[in-house]
């Protein structure tokens, strides 16, 4: 360089240092700092507001749900009739009460897989659960190749109700 040179400041593209490309699919979670495979944080915490946004109405609707089931053992049906209402009613609350508390335990659980640092892996497979699967199933924890496989499976599984052998029939009488 010349005495009284300025030094350049532009860099040739050979001496120019090199920085890693950002690596946008890895980036650790926000609550444990474990590796999330597939999402970055502002992602996942979106998926974590929208699944503790689920749980909240599924534990309204579930104390909904309790208030009305009490509200039909307090009333005493007179004739058999009004207790075949009754019982059907009562039934159909058990199914609700069930699936929603089903609901928010597979809630929890992807809550629980989130605060690990696995939430987006598949539990059958280790794969990565697409984004439009999560989207549309936040607390699902398979991807859908292993989903359909096990429903496959529970499909094919015989009844417990089943009879496993075959049942003489014979006349009455």
């Amino acid at each position: 360089m010349p005495v009284g040179a300025r030094p350049s400041l532009v860099l040739k593209a050979q001496e120019r240092p090199q920085r890693p490309a950002p690596h946008p699919v890895r980036s650790l979670c926000c609550t444990t700092g474990g590796i999330v495979k597939t999402m970055e944080k502002a992602k996942v915490q979106q998926y974590r507001w929208k699944l503790e946004s689920s749980r909240q109405d599924a534990l309204l609707l579930l104390g909904r749900l309790a208030s009305e089931t009490r509200a039909l053992e307090a009333d005493s049906p007179q004739d058999t009739g009004d207790q075949s209402i009754g019982s059907v009613a009562k039934e159909s609350l058990f199914q609700q009460t069930s699936q929603r508390r089903r609901l928010v335990r597979m809630i929890e659980a992807a809550l629980r897989r989130i605060a690990d640092g696995t939430y987006g892996i598949c539990v059958a497979c280790a794969g990565d659960i697409p984004r439009k699967r999560l989207e549309a199933l936040p607390w699902t924890d398979c991807c859908l190749r292993c989903q359909e496989i096990a429903e496959r499976e529970l499909e094919s599984e015989p009844s417990p109700q089943a009879p496993t052998g075959r049942i003489p029939w014979q006349r009455a009488g």
